[in-house]
């Protein structure tokens, strides 16, 4: 796969202070696209305007440490050569380094959706996800470190993955982490030696045909254990196929992290632990308060089980998504 990071530190800076000016080199893949530099050092991505005639019905915008430039006239210094082009240009204009690794790995995933020749509408979209994943990290982490660690073990697990992240949840605050047809897997965690989850009533009681099956790891911080910044890696190789699966897998990471950002790769988790204890449960298996026990007046009740003495399937998850999967 392409390394964009190593591309944009071999740039030179760009003479003059010309702020629409690049020192850019071309994308292997993709070379109508541009990685570049500015003469501030910011790593900007270039992105090729096949519809130059058409309006982007956009303004450029400026937020969250990120500049967006539509149609822009760019004087691009390439392998020696000066250029005169128009692009889309997003800018990253901070300083940090771990932000400024993180639009270039940003950049190399979306730039396989973008395609060779993207139309503006196409363009657009992919700078709002842009956008959205950096106003994520000015925000409180909408799930824990565990529990995000949690999901991408189970996904990584998996003898496909893609399928797996197709199933996954768009937006941390639905129900389920998982949804396959009429299927819905929930992953808990427990950092303990007892396998003792949190629960709300409508985790463990379906409606209808739902069938409902939990994912339970037992984990364990561990300096020499597995970041999620490792399982992220591992999963880029196996998904080297499916940049549609990759881009979401990013987007969804970085999404729901926030300002933890700064401990993908401090965080450590006991991945051989959670192996040996990763099992699965239908729902009708674990201790729960049936909903003809809940009041109508009262909702959203929430409690501790333990799964001590409940069954767990002998199965595995792709053996137990394959009926569900159109």
């Amino acid at each position: 796969m392409i390394d964009l990071k190593e591309i944009y530190d071999n740039l030179p800076l760009p003479k003059g202070n010309n702020s629409h000016s690049y020192s850019a080199k071309a994308i292997k893949g993709f070379e109508n696209h541009r990685i570049g530099k500015n003469y501030l050092n910011n790593p900007s991505l270039l992105i090729f305007i096949s519809e130059q005639d058409k309006d982007f019905y956009v303004a450029n915008q400026n937020l969250f440490n990120l500049k967006v430039s539509h149609n822009l006239k760019c004087e691009v210094l390439l392998e020696n050569k000066t250029i005169y082009n128009n692009f889309s240009v997003v800018t990253y204009t901070g300083q940090d380094s771990d932000i400024k690794d993180l639009f270039l790995k940003t950049s190399q995933i979306l730039i396989q959706s973008l395609g060779h020749n993207p139309s503006n509408k196409k363009i657009k979209f992919i700078v709002g996800k842009f956008i959205e994943l950096f106003k994520s990290l000015k925000e409180v982490p909408k799930k824990s470190l565990q529990g995000l660690w949690a999901e991408l073990f189970v996904i990584e697990q998996s003898k496909s993955p893609e399928k797996m992240i197709a199933g996954w949840h768009s937006i941390p605050e639905e129900r389920f982490d998982f949804s396959f047809g009429n299927l819905r897997l929930e992953v808990k965690s427990a950092n303990s030696e007892i396998r003792k989850h949190f629960f709300s009533s409508t985790q463990l009681n379906p409606i209808g045909d739902i069938r409902i099956v939990i994912a339970s790891i037992l984990v364990n911080r561990n300096v020499g254990g597995v970041s999620i910044k490792e399982i992220i890696e591992k999963l880029n190789i196996k998904l080297s196929s499916y940049p549609r699966q990759k881009e979401k897998l990013h987007l969804m990471v970085y999404s729901v992290i926030g300002t933890d950002i700064d401990k993908i790769n401090e965080v450590r988790f006991d991945y051989s632990l959670a192996k040996e204890t990763y099992k699965l449960y239908n729902s009708t298996e674990i201790p729960k308060i049936e909903n003809i026990s809940i009041p109508k007046e009262v909702a959203n009740v929430k409690f501790v089980s333990n799964l001590i003495n409940s069954r767990s399937l002998e199965t595995t998850t792709d053996e137990l998504i394959k009926p569900y999967l159109k």
